[in-house]
């Protein structure tokens, strides 16, 4: 896997969205980016956001999404991005029915 260098480039925020997200602490597909939480500043990133198995397909039904810290973000590739983490130790963000 290639790395982008972030040092002289920069990275949309819809290129983010096209990256897959791996969990290398669980060799799991975790999906794609759903959100991007900032901090109040709009300075730095916060959170990504990124819905469970089948999330992104369920339309009409929405569940629990998972926030991942930005600390978690251990290398950020030209098409993936590595996490490393334990489901335990994601957060949880309940989802308005409407």
């Amino acid at each position: 896997m290639r790395e982008k260098a972030f040092e002289n480039s920069v990275v949309s925020v819809s290129e983010l969205r096209q990256m897959e997200i791996i969990d290398i602490s669980q060799g799991k597909r975790l999906g794609f980016i759903s959100d991007i939480i900032f901090d109040e500043n709009l300075t730095r990133i916060e959170y990504i956001v990124v819905p469970p198995e089948n999330g992104i397909f369920s339309l009409f039904k929405r569940k629990d999404e998972y926030l991942i810290s930005w600390e978690q973000i251990k290398n950020i590739g030209i098409d993936v991005i590595l996490v490393e983490t334990t489901k335990k130790h994601y957060e949880v963000k309940e989802q308005e029915s409407e």
